[in-house]
């Protein structure tokens, strides 16, 4: 079985999407299923790519990767996009004849069973690329979130009247492209049963969608094989994420507005630590005149950090999809307080393996409880590394993608 892979980003083991695809990739690799890739190679200040060595990770995925620059539109053409088309603008950038001729070259090379798009920015690229090239393989697509409903939930987030305005004016082109473009694929995977539920609900047909949640390495992240000789000051409580993406910006200026100073009053040497790339100016400027805020920035290794934290915490408020963050969190034992929306698609109890609250009052509460109670801090993080080893293991999660290309396979096969 070969497959081909198309993303807008480098499979790596850094955060977000990246890891997923890095990990399932990975583990189609170890059941001999052959996997090319096609993603974005960014050329930029805004990223750093000399953390990737295409060389490596074509060996620890073992499959060619093809890497291409897809350059951001104009100011302009950005305007004109949301203006006058109602448009999110990564689509088109996406859609490109550049892109588009870069998967026909790749998909004439080799005879490819299925070719496979991540996300809704890559979905019309794949479709006319495929259809170019006249593919007769299945086309499939991983929607890591309902992504016109996460565009709605940031606007509220904006402080900008003007990008309020441009997020109002997308959203109902986006969810009209969003639906119709998935009408052309075979069959689509999403990370939750609350995204599937949102898609059936809209017309597609639940024999069409598969749920692969995402996942997490559970025998990486064993908290008996970290070295525990980080010096972090306790008590102390983690935030990751890349603060890039708008939930995770808001949800930690939320945090520290509403959240932070309720704890600074209880703990008077608490120590936030911040993990992540990208950190905004304005969240640097803030550390330096609150010294129990501390950035870390990126790190390769998260394990020694979240081995050493007391709390992990996701104050998100927007977004959809599931935290991979989260996942990580509980497979290394450790207590998680979460807002609904942090902990969404997950499934997961509250006051079992999570603590959720969706005031903040209420969040800064809970963090307390953890602090003040150790048994039920370690009761919370001992349930939590159960789940992820019941439910959320890469190892188990792949065997339904698999299942699904095999299906697609013997279908595209079968004599009509």
């Amino acid at each position: 079985m070969r497959v081909l892979h198309v993303m807008p980003y480098i499979p790596f083991t850094i955060s977000g999407a990246p890891v997923r695809d890095y990990n399932i990739i990975k583990k189609l690799s170890e059941k001999k299923i052959e996997s090319q890739i096609i993603c974005n190679y960014y050329n930029d200040n805004k990223f750093d790519n000399s953390m990737y060595n295409i060389t490596q990770l074509e060996k620890e995925l073992n499959g060619k990767i093809y890497t291409r620059e897809i350059p951001d539109l104009s100011a302009l053409k950005k305007i004109k996009t949301v203006l006058l088309d109602g448009m999110y603008p990564p689509f088109y950038r996406y859609n490109s004849p550049i892109n588009i001729k870069t998967i026909e070259s790749v998909l004439k090379k080799s005879n490819f069973d299925i070719i496979h798009a991540q996300h809704t920015i890559e979905a019309a690229p794949v479709i006319q690329a495929a259809s170019n090239s006249h593919f007769e393989g299945a086309k499939v697509i991983t929607l890591h979130n309902v992504d016109h409903l996460n565009f709605i939930r940031q606007i509220n987030h904006q402080k900008s009247l003007l990008m309020r305005f441009a997020h109002k004016r997308v959203v109902s082109g986006f969810k009209a492209y969003e639906l119709n473009i998935l009408n052309e694929f075979d069959h689509i995977f999403v990370v939750s049963e609350v995204d599937r539920d949102i898609y059936i609900s809209y017309g597609i047909s639940k024999d069409k969608i598969n749920v692969v949640p995402n996942g997490v390495n559970c025998d990486f992240y064993k908290i008996e094989i970290i070295e525990n000789d980080m010096k972090l000051v306790h008590p102390n409580l983690l935030f990751m994420g890349n603060l890039t993406y708008p939930p995770n910006e808001f949800g930690i200026k939320n945090y520290l507005e509403h959240v932070h100073p309720l704890i600074k009053k209880k703990f008077q040497s608490i120590k936030l630590y911040i993990m992540g790339k990208n950190c905004p100016n304005w969240l640097n400027d803030y550390s330096k005149t609150d010294n129990s805020v501390e950035i870390i920035g990126f790190v390769e290794d998260v394990r020694p950090y979240i081995s050493n934290s007391d709390v992990c915490i996701a104050p998100l408020m927007s977004g959809s999809g599931t935290r991979l963050k989260i996942l990580e969190y509980m497979a290394m034992s450790k207590p998680v307080v979460s807002t609904t929306i942090g902990a969404e698609g997950l499934e997961i109890s509250d006051n079992k393996d999570i603590l959720i609250a969706d005031e903040w009052p209420k969040f800064a509460s809970l963090i307390i409880s953890l602090l003040e109670d150790e048994e039920l801090s370690s009761r919370i993080g001992m349930n939590a590394r159960k789940l992820v080893e019941a439910r959320y293991d890469w190892k188990k999660l792949t065997e339904t993608q698999i299942n699904v290309y095999k299906k697609l396979i013997a279908y595209n096969s079968s004599p009509n």
